[in-house]
């Protein structure tokens, strides 16, 4: 489409946009119009977003750009004003709304999953059954570390203090580990991919090995309340980090840092969310999963914990409206046969 047939077809639905806009700023926001024409300015301010990419992308004019931008502007102005994204933007709702950026970013939480669970298992079931493939990973030294660790750890010797500190410690850990696998996401992606198959990896070789060596029942017994947390915590933030690495590649007509920036909301609930795993996983881990319990109890924990996650990552926040700065995101996204 050139941009005299752009025009043509476009210039009605801009100047019922303009008009709009005129009568919500002289009443001082959109609240002033009745419903319908609520929900007209809505539909024309996204099919305006569709019309500005395409002008970027086709390069129809710097003049067309700048217009459609200053009409855009206006437009979110007079919607969102004083919303969620406006004055009356409050932080827990990024908190409330990482289960529906989850489930929003499901394709690549997919992914993630399969490049940290696949792995682990490939390796805990290799590792199990021949010892050479847990040496090409870790040291001998290293595992004999781990041996030695969960031979000698005697439950009935902590305390309090101690576990305070091995929280601290599990804190400090986990949340460098996934921080690793969030950044990294800069790397279009690739560096979270890395660290995530690694990790992946280096789990499966310990508890194979473990296993192999007849530590079996220590290690999952210690792992069971915490692991859902801590495992999927890792997952959540490899999906946050290969959507900012997306985000660098396909940029739908914006800069990268444009790009970036627009995603910036949602790449932060992600990993608020996984902050809040792992801050519960470093509690179990430095609490319960040492603490003198039976195995069955906390294999016990360990399901239960396993179906809380489910629920918050699959089942909460469904009535949760979409954010502002999404719903943006998908009128910049449109296809061009919705705009016309």
């Amino acid at each position: 489409m050139t941009r005299e047939e752009l025009v043509a077809a476009r210039k009605a639905p801009w100047q019922r946009l303009s008009d709009l806009l005129q009568r919500t700023e002289r009443a001082r926001g959109a609240r002033a119009l009745p419903p319908a024409e609520i929900k007209e300015l809505s539909e024309l301010y996204r099919s305006l977003a569709a019309d500005l990419m395409r002008v970027r992308r086709d390069k129809l004019g710097a003049d067309l750009e700048l217009h459609l931008d200053d009409l855009a502007s206006r437009a979110h102005n007079a919607i969102y004003a004083g919303s969620r994204v406006g004055n009356q933007f409050r932080p827990i709702d990024l908190v409330a709304d990482f289960p529906p950026a989850l489930r929003r970013n499901w394709r690549l939480l997919a992914i993630s999953a399969a490049l940290f669970y696949v792995p682990m298992g490939l390796a805990g079931f290799a590792s199990y059954t021949d010892e050479s493939y847990a040496l090409a990973v870790l040291e001998p030294e290293q595992l004999d570390q781990f041996e030695k660790m969960y031979k000698e750890a005697d439950p009935a010797k902590r305390d309090v203090n101690t576990d305070s500190m091995m929280t601290g410690f599990y804190v400090n850990n986990n949340v460098g580990i996934a921080f690793r696998c969030f950044a990294t996401g800069l790397l279009f992606g690739f560096g979270s991919m890395y660290f995530t198959v690694f990790n992946g990896l280096y789990t499966g070789v310990v508890l194979g090995h473990l296993a192999r060596v007849g530590l079996g029942e220590r290690i999952f017994s210690f792992i069971s309340s915490h692991s859902p947390w801590e495992l999927n915590a890792i997952v959540m933030a490899c999906a946050a980090g290969l959507q900012m690495g997306l985000a660098l590649v396909r940029t739908r007509g914006r800069t990268r840092l444009g790009n970036l920036q627009a995603h910036g909301l949602e790449l932060v609930r992600q990993i608020i969310g996984a902050a809040l795993f792992l801050g519960v996983a470093a509690i179990l881990e430095g609490n319960v999963s040492p603490s003198t319990l039976p195995p069955e109890a906390k294999y016990a924990l360990g399901v239960a914990s396993a179906a809380i996650v489910f629920g918050i990552v699959f089942l909460s926040g469904k009535n949760r409206p979409i954010p502002s700065d999404v719903l943006e995101l998908r009128a910049g996204q449109m296809p061009e046969g919705r705009a016309t």
